[in-house]
């Protein structure tokens, strides 16, 4: 009964699908390649969602990647400002020293001229033997400016302290030597004995002529104690340990 009822319906069907294919077969296969087209288009969306998603991951870590770069990047200037920061501190506390070391150079040189003034001013008060002894530093003192450049501060300095310990060294101590005096019309070899730069005593061969020698400038006062010849030889007998030692009465006058 079933395949009875089934004939006319599948009859329908088929009559009615021929008759609309006769009808309709132009637009039938342009909507067979509207649909392909729409499947076909359906298909590349897809591949190109996909293809997307997957861009969109790459970019999207790209972006992340790009952002933490950019993240390090302005660490990396904040610290080099903060370095930069640093350097011109550092800059212009050497720009400071370097002012300071000019200013204190400066005095050092004011100091180093007034020095080396003074040096030459006291050489004419030193005894000859001194003044021979310090004419090999003296001589390399600057005479200008132009001589105080070239030689540097170091060495003036150097030239100044050596001349200064040699005088010192003089005048801590006692000092014989053989000089020549001038006593009336003649030269005569005398034994002078220097206490220090204060005061010195001379006596010739004989001991008959002495007296005591007092700096001054252009050369050292003579005053001569012939009555002190004995004291005064004897005394540079025990310095020299000619004669033994005892206390003798030199009289010592300062101006």
């Amino acid at each position: 009964m079933i395949k009875i009822k089934a004939l006319p319906t599948i009859a329908a069907l088929l009559a009615i699908a021929a008759t609309n294919a006769v009808i309709s077969a132009p637009e039938l296969g342009q909507t067979r390649a509207t649909l392909k087209e729409w499947v076909e288009l359906k298909k590349l969306i897809s591949e190109e969602r996909s293809t997307w998603t997957v861009e969109q991951q790459t970019l999207n870590e790209s972006i992340d990647l790009l952002t933490q770069e950019i993240e390090k990047l302005d660490e990396q200037i904040t610290a080099m400002q903060e370095d930069a920061d640093a350097a011109q501190l550092e800059r212009q506390s050497l720009n400071n020293e370097e002012d300071e070391l000019k200013r204190a150079s400066a005095v050092v040189q004011q100091v180093a001229t007034d020095l080396e003034g003074a040096v030459l001013d006291l050489m004419e008060y030193f005894p000859q033997s001194l003044q021979d002894k310090l004419s090999l530093l003296t001589e390399r003192m600057p005479k200008n400016t132009k001589e105080a450049d070239a030689l540097g501060l170091s060495t003036r300095i150097q030239y100044v302290i050596g001349i200064l310990g040699e005088i010192e060294k003089f005048h801590n101590q006692i000092t014989v030597e053989e000089t020549m005096q001038s006593i009336g019309d003649s030269e005569v070899a005398v034994k002078t004995m220097y206490i220090g730069l204060a005061v010195a005593y001379y006596v010739d061969g004989t001991r008959t002529e002495a007296g005591v020698l007092r700096p001054a400038k252009g050369g050292w006062e003579k005053e001569a104690r012939n009555d002190m010849a004995e004291q005064i030889a004897q005394a540079i007998g025990i310095y020299e340990r000619e004669e033994t030692a005892e206390f003798v009465n030199l009289p010592i006058s300062l101006n």
